[in-house]
């Protein structure tokens, strides 16, 4: 698995999930554009087969007070599979809006995504993250308040179908 020991917990080769990890990475990219979030450390796949891989996300959004216009910000965030989106993984973890004169505010969520894939081992699966809207702060974040993370299970081998 990359990542460090303090950083990862692998239960055994049909298991393998992020710690409690402790960071707030602010998304910095333009509207709707995809950034890998690293704070979250790599899972790599043992062994070959489908996987139920679980990602938990704790989105913020920030609005500034009060604006001219309607303003809006929010958190949208998918899985990585070799460094590239799995389309269809994509969960909207928080969004926000505020009419024109509204009082500025925060808000949190944490909101989930799980799916079934077929990885090959060695394949890495990681976390990322794009903002919504154009005005305020939208991050993800994982504390003591709300974690993010990423788990994933072995559930059968490659070829294995439905009875």
């Amino acid at each position: 698995m990359t990542g460090t020991a303090a950083s990862l917990n692998r239960v055994d080769g049909a298991w393998a999930e992020s710690t409690a990890l402790n960071f707030l990475h602010t998304l910095t990219g333009a509207l709707r554009a995809w950034e890998a979030v690293p704070e979250v450390p790599l899972l790599t796949i043992p062994r070959a087969g489908v996987w139920e891989v679980n990602i938990q996300v704790r989105g913020v959004a920030s609005l500034p007070a009060p604006g001219a216009a309607a303003s809006d910000t929010g958190v949208v965030a998918g899985m990585y599979k070799n460094g590239a989106l799995v389309p269809g993984t994509e969960a909207m973890v928080i969004y926000h809006s505020e009419g024109a004169g509204d009082q500025g505010k925060q808000i949190q969520a944490t909101g989930s995504r799980q799916v079934m894939h077929l990885f090959a081992a060695g394949d890495t699966v990681g976390l990322g993250a794009y903002r919504l809207g154009t005005f305020g702060s939208a991050a993800v974040v994982s504390n003591g308040d709300g974690r993010t993370y990423i788990s994933a299970h072995w559930v059968a081998p490659v070829g294995d179908t439905p009875a």
